[in-house]
């Protein structure tokens, strides 16, 4: 009801406004308006303007006409005939004048024949432009741009005739018609607009007609930011699309077991083989990221996360147009003060503490570190562990032990290490592109090169990416496209054990005091002495220097793609368009393990029988280690489309399309390893498998050790096929409707004929309001759209099967076959679904401030989740579709344009985007805290959000110094097992509710500067809490204790919230009870400056007459600085949530670039 009243209103308002004006507008144009205009020698063009603005008159001709010509002229009051003629005699032009409006044409030399009037619209790129409407002034005809851009009138025009071309996106553009046959028109594009064509992959339609979700990304803006991959560069510029700490997403997530990452669309087709940030970044012209059903559901079951359409360059000018361009990235070592690492000193303090305190060590010294010693278990011996025990043997007094551990504070294995292995990480990539534009043709060519030296010395890697796409009219109803796109990769990396800063204990060295190697044994210290100094058995010691370019892996990574597109035009507005895609990777991987590596020379040791006649029998042989392994996927897709466009009467414009879609995937991947193997000779010894895998006692160990042939063959093997329809109306340019539906059937549902297919569907509409009539008033609304969608799109696990499943092996020791039953059988199985719901709101105010708003719903079901089973199936649990899941959000962009001039220009765009996640159903209830703790991703409950974080209620330390949680009941316990769910609370969600980036460009002349401001908000993080380490023994990385040791809980020492460390024969349950308690929970929010550039372009006249169109150059810093909400010095970019450590700062880096146009 109000909004029929505002309706009615502003209809009244307007109707008052024009009846009070029309009267005034008649006596003014009754009477001749008398004009007065003097110049001389003044170009006509300008002296047309003057008169439009001063009198209101509009002026239509081709500005070639009036390129230099010059007039002179002195009138007063006279009238415009008058005006027209002085000023256009001698010019060659004549003039025909109606109302207000006067077309300027040149004077015929010959008559004129009446022909009918084709052409071609292009941009400034020389890039065609299709669905350009193109209607005659009196609106006598009308025509619209192809596919190609190309336009024919169905009746010849007068001669004078003007032509008024409209695009969406593009600024609208008048030709006055002189006859001519043909006509070429160049649009400019409108900035001011809203993204001018949504592609979608299957079909590229207008931002005025389309009705769902998406965001047009284009190469301006990717070309702002430096960035080896697209992922950073997309960062924050699409609201709904997060990249948090690797993990792409659109709108949350939506399935249990099946990731969250977008499909991947490449020039119309869907790529696997690749992932978005292996693309080269230079070769994008355009990324749209669709959201909705509605412009998703085309795609099928593998749409439900949304995709990401990636266009590529086109040629551009008939003339080759080659780019080059090299960018470096400079990574330095990230800092090992953010870890809060223990000093060296802190760690022997706790050492020592811990060892004196040991109820074991205190009843008898000798007895303990024998027990160590014990050839049936052997344990580490650590320096520290060493000098105890030549005292317990009476070898050094106390005071040479002070003496010694004195000296060892000094020692700082971390950083010893850094100087010696690692180094900055420096990136280098080049780019070289070739490009040119016909009649007929249009070619595109990418070279890539990327070599990165990374932070450990003796690692490398280095690719080469190739692109090429050649576009072909081949007559005037056949467009042939054909394409490649190569990847050839090669790495190297050391798979060395026991190396990285924090592996042995920090107070161990490189090198001893001469020069020579420092050995560590991460096995027993006497053990190994007593193994290195017998014949036929290899030496026990390890040294990270010499070990750093053993052990390594070289992986050679090639793909390659082949892809043709046919394009037909059968009648008018009727095309038929076939696409092929063939992809192809393969990684083969090779290690060679030395004999003389510690990897080889400990695993010999450890297999080597001792022989009753004398010597060893070497269960694995001497020599090295090969180990190779073999993978290939390939990836086949078909598609064949009719598309139907036409226009009737200039205002209803209906579209449709109608395919068919098959595709194969194939996978499989070979696993072999060979011993004894000599690298110069190629040869390899045979291994005894079957005594292996019984257990052989060997020299490290009175106990046998078993040990597999690592040999494996696997496959898979899928095929898809599916039929779609999509049929879209949009009238007047005001209102749109668009439906689509797509059918599936995959071999993954083949047990229930009524789940083997899937219908998916959508429709949408929306409203141009800004296009009614009651809106022309409005000036300051330049674009108003309203828009809504609803449909449901699929998902499918490949993992997941309707059959028994199991896995075949041989018995190593009756060679008989045997069979392993992995899952049971599920005849129900079927695709996972979501619907989503989508209401947006588009618009651009002011010609200064644009942008969108977007709240949607989803309800994905039939989700794959465990339940329990009857136990007399033989299975627990079983993953069944029985699951449901809600995400609901809202999105938000602003773009507004502060200043925009010849020198200067300046703009922000804000983007925000809210997604809130609730488990609506699920089957199986947990019954274990831990795993719910440690497995939030596998072990949830209804009604709370997935990847939720679990914790204890801390109920503080006891007068012992340990930790205690609440129970279920509410009691207090400490170091007694706590595992029932419901002594748990849910603290808060790992992923980020909200997500968003401010970004600021700025522009001076040629110098432009740039930075972007991203945050993450409303998701929570478990704190780095100190490990209540029993002793460093059994730590993997020794180096690696928390700073907080220095600060536990002890008699002497108990004002502190840190627990006691020194606890004897305690089960892991007090660690549980610290680590995951709800104390050590903060929220995870930050804000961080993520990247602050500057470019410039040289000005032309410096670099014209050496040959070059353009040359810039850039820098940029990542990451400089950031606020977080946490009050630990946690960056949550560099930190795992969960688990509660940290990784690697995400230091700041910088990056330097240039690019050459010629």
């Amino acid at each position: 009801m109000t909004e029929k009243l505002i309706s009615k209103g502003l209809m009244l308002a307007i109707s008052l406004i024009l009846s009070c004006t029309a009267p005034l507008a008649y006596a003014q144009t009754s009477q001749p308006e008398k004009i007065t205009v003097t110049v001389s020698k003044k170009p006509l063009e300008n002296v047309l303007e003057k008169l439009s603005k001063q009198y209101g008159y509009q002026f239509f001709y081709n500005a070639s006409l009036l390129k230099g010509v010059n007039v002179s002229v002195s009138l007063q009051e006279a009238e415009i005939n008058n005006v027209m003629k002085t000023l256009l005699t001698g010019t060659g032009l004549q003039y025909s004048i109606k109302g207000r409006t006067i077309v300027i044409t040149a004077i015929p030399k010959e008559a004129t024949t009446k022909t009918l009037l084709s052409g071609r619209v292009i941009d400034s790129d020389k890039n065609v432009i299709p669905g350009v409407t193109i209607i005659a002034q009196d609106k006598s005809q009308a025509a619209v741009t192809d596919i190609d851009g190309r336009f024919t009138f169905s009746k010849p025009l007068a001669y004078g005739t003007v032509l008024h071309f409209t695009s969406v996106g593009m600024k609208s553009h008048d030709v006055v018609y002189s006859g001519e046959r043909s006509l070429q028109v160049v649009m400019v594009e409108d900035v001011k607009q809203l993204d001018a064509v949504i592609v979608t992959g299957f079909q590229t339609i207008s931002r005025e007609r389309a009705t769902g979700a998406a965001t047009i990304v284009k190469s301006n803006y990717l070309d702002k930011i430096q960035a080896p991959d697209l992922g950073s560069k997309l960062e924050g510029a699409t609201p709904g699309l997060s990249n948090y700490n690797g993990k792409m997403s659109i709108r949350g997530t939506s399935s249990f077991s099946i990731n969250s990452t977008p499909l991947l669309v490449l020039d119309g087709q869907p790529v696997t083989g690749v992932s978005i940030n292996e693309l080269n970044p230079e070769d994008i012209e355009t990324i749209t990221v669709l959201k909705d059903a509605a412009a998703t559901s085309l795609y099928g079951v593998r749409a439900s996360n949304g995709v990401i359409v990636v266009s590529t360059k086109r040629g551009t000018g008939k003339k080759p147009n080659i780019n080059v361009s090299a960018n470096f990235y400079l990574n330095p070592l990230p800092s090992l003060d953010y870890r809060h690492y223990a000093s060296t000193s802190d760690i022997i303090d706790y050492e020592r503490d811990y060892l004196t305190s040991n109820p074991n060590y205190q009843d008898n010294p000798l007895d303990y570190f024998e027990s160590l010693n014990d050839m049936k278990a052997p344990s580490y011996i650590s320096t520290v562990d060493r000098l105890y025990y030549r005292l317990a043997k009476g070898e050094i007094t106390e005071s040479q032990l002070n003496n010694s551990l004195d000296l060892l504070r000094k020692n700082d294995y971390r950083k010893a290490y850094r100087d010696e292995l690692q180094q900055m990480n420096f990136v280098q990539d080049y780019n070289l592109s070739l490009s040119k534009a016909g009649d007929k043709s249009n070619f595109f060519f990418s070279a890539r090169y990327e070599n990165e030296s990374t932070y450990n010395k003796n690692n490398s890697y280095d690719k080469f990416t190739f692109y090429m796409k050649n576009e072909l009219d081949l007559t005037k109803w056949f467009k042939l496209t054909v394409g490649t796109n190569v990847g050839i990769g090669n790495s190297s990396y050391s798979q060395a054990g026991y190396q990285g800063t924090t592996v042995p204990m920090p107070y161990e060295t490189l090198y001893n005091e001469d020069g020579s190697y420092a050995y560590i044994y991460p096995h027993n210290y006497y053990n190994s002495q007593r193994v290195s100094q017998t014949d036929g058995l290899k030496p026990m010691g390890y040294n990270a220097v010499e070990e750093s370019t053993k052990n390594m892996q070289d992986t050679d990574d090639i793909y390659w793609k082949l892809f043709t597109h046919a394009d037909f035009k059968l009648l008018k507005g009727l095309n038929f368009g076939v696409k092929f895609q063939y992809e192809r990777r393969d990684q083969n991987t090779e290690r060679q393990d030395e004999e003389d590596s510690y990897y080889m020379r400990n695993m010999i040791n450890g297999y080597a029988a001792t022989n009753p006649q004398g010597g060893f029998t070497y269960y694995i042989p001497e020599g090295g280690r090969m180990e190779e392994s073999h993978a290939r996927w390939s990836y086949m897709n078909l598609r064949a489309q009719f598309d139907y466009q036409t226009t009737i009467n200039d205002k209803h414009e209906i579209t449709a399309l109608l395919g068919g879609e098959i595709r194969e995937d194939k996978y499989r991947k070979t696993i072999s390893e060979r011993y004894g193997y000599n690298g110069q000779k190629l040869i390899y010894k045979q291994v005894d498998w079957a005594v292996l895998n019984e257990g052989v006692i060997g020299q490290l160990s009175n106990s046998p050790f078993q040990k597999q042939e690592q040999l494996h063959v696997g496959d898979s093997h899928h095929r898809y096929v599916s039929a779609y329809f999509n049929a879209g109306y949009s009238y007047d340019t005001r209102y749109a409707l668009n439906g689509s539906v797509r059918i599936e059937q995959a071999d993954l549902f083949g047990t229930d004929p009524k789940y083997r297919y899937r219908p998916l569907w959508s429709v949408g509409a929306s409203w141009n309001i800004s296009n009614e009539e009651f809106m022309k008033d409005i000036t300051w609304v330049d674009m108003l759209k309203l828009r809504a969608t609803y449909g449901i799109t699929g998902n499918v696990d490949q993992n997941t099967s309707p059959y028994l499943l199991g896995s075949y092996s041989v018995s190593p020791y009756s060679q008989a076959n045997l069979t392993t039953i992995i899952s049971p059988p599920n005849k129900l199985l079927r695709w996972e679904k979501t619907s989503t719901f989508n209401l947006g709101l588009d618009f651009s105010l002011l010609r200064r401030l644009s942008g969108s708003f977007d709240f949607y719903q989803r309800y994905s079901s039939d989700l794959l989740a465990n339940t329990n089973l009857d136990p007399s199936t033989g299975f627990q649990t079983a993953r069944v579709n029985n699951g449901a899941m809600r995400n609901r959000g809202i999105e938000l962009s602003l773009s507004y344009d502060w200043l925009n001039s010849r020198d200067w220009s300046f703009n922000t765009t804000f983007t925000a985007a809210y997604n809130s996640n609730k488990i609506k159903k699920v089957g199986y209830i947990p019954t274990s805290a831990k795993s719910m703790l440690t497995g939030p991703d596998s072990f949830y409950l209804q009604g709370d959000t997935y990847n939720s974080l679990y914790a204890y209620r801390y109920a503080g330390l006891t007068d012992e110094g340990n930790p205690s949680v609440y129970d279920a009941e509410g009691n207090v316990v400490s170091l007694k097992p706590v595992d029932e769910i419901d002594a748990l609370t849910c603290v808060g969600q790992l992923d980020p509710k909200w997500n968003g980036a401010l970004d600021i460009s700025l522009r001076w002349k040629q110098l432009n500067f740039f930075t972007k401001i991203v945050y993450y908000a409303g998701h929570s993080l478990r704190v780095d809490a100190t490990p209540l380490y029993s002793g460093l023994r059994t730590e993997k990385n020794k180096g690696a204790i928390h700073e907080d040791i220095a600060n536990r809980w002890t008699p002497e020492h108990t004002n502190t919230d840190i627990p006691s460390m020194t606890v004897y024969g305690l089960s892991t349950d007090r660690e549980y009870q610290w680590k995951y308690a709800d104390y050590n929970t903060a929220s995870a929010a930050f804000i961080k400056i993520r990247n602050i550039g500057v470019s410039y372009t040289l000005p032309q006249e410096w670099i014209s007459k050496a040959g070059f169109k353009g040359i810039s150059l850039r820098a940029q810093v990542n990451n400089p600085c950031y606020w977080a909400a946490n009050k630990r010095d946690i960056d949550p970019e560099a930190f795992n949530a969960n688990s509660g450590t940290r990784n690697d700062e995400k230091a700041t880096s910088y990056i330097l670039g240039i690019n050459i146009n010629f």
